[in-house]
């Protein structure tokens, strides 16, 4: 009995041998495949360039100021920090110096309105030193040149047009003041420096230069005191079409 039993022993023993029956998997040796940490620095990798194509997208694929240098010469010795004459201008005149260099620094291309897909609208209305401001016409169309910015305006009326051949592209308030050649900060307008305000659609907004502009925006910007009756536009009646 004692040989019969050690026989189907073997006798099982064999076929499980064969079949690869009752044999333990070999366990894979540390140190194979990707690691766990190289997967966690693509994946941050993936997300980090997500947030930039968001922020590229929004800002119009990199266009206008933020996407260009608004430090550089040919931008800020084209800002005047002059006062106005209101007797005889005014306003500030429109600097056409090198509009051309201006706008390759900030990033800003020229354009036709023709040739424009993105063509949209706002209002800017300001306030400085005590006196209603006229925005003039033909900020960033220069004539004489033939360079015409995607940031313009055709009249005095304060409506400023942004005409772009890329779609999403968004213009910034920097550009606007950019290309007419007066100076913008949180303290100055020109040569008026009395603390800035701005409204936008009548509420109150800090994003002063950075403000990305959309289409229809009533924008209200105060150098200095508010004079008596000042209120800040909530809109705009822009004419049809616009």
């Amino acid at each position: 009995m004692g040989n019969a039993k050690k026989q189907l022993t073997n006798e099982r023993r064999a076929r499980r041998l064969g079949t690869g029956e009752g044999i333990a998997p070999k366990t894979p040796k540390s140190g194979g495949g990707i690691p766990s940490w190289a997967w966690l620095v693509a994946a941050s990798v993936i997300v980090a360039a997500g947030i930039i194509g968001v922020a590229l997208v929004a800002r119009g694929g990199g266009g206008g100021s933020d996407g260009g240098d608004r430090t550089a010469t040919v931008v800020t010795s084209r800002l005047s920090h002059d006062k106005i004459d209101f007797i005889s201008a005014g306003t500030w005149p429109v600097n056409y110096t090198d509009l051309a260099g201006a706008m390759s620094a900030l990033g800003l291309t020229p354009t036709q309105e023709a040739a424009s897909v993105n063509h949209y609208h706002v209002h800017i209305q300001l306030m400085v030193d005590g006196h209603d401001v006229p925005v003039p016409a033909q900020i960033g169309l220069d004539a004489a040149t033939g360079v015409f910015s995607e940031v313009h305006t055709h009249d005095d009326t304060g409506v400023i047009h942004i005409e772009s051949g890329n779609t999403s592209f968004r213009a910034t308030l920097n550009d606007v003041f950019d290309m007419w050649g007066v100076y913008l900060s949180p303290k100055c307008i020109g040569g008026y420096c009395g603390g800035v305000q701005m409204w936008v659609n009548g509420k109150p907004s800090t994003a002063l230069g950075g403000l990305v502009l959309q289409s229809h925006m009533a924008i209200t910007l105060l150098e200095g005191t508010a004079p008596s009756g000042f209120k800040p536009a909530k809109s705009y009646k822009f004419p049809a079409g616009e």
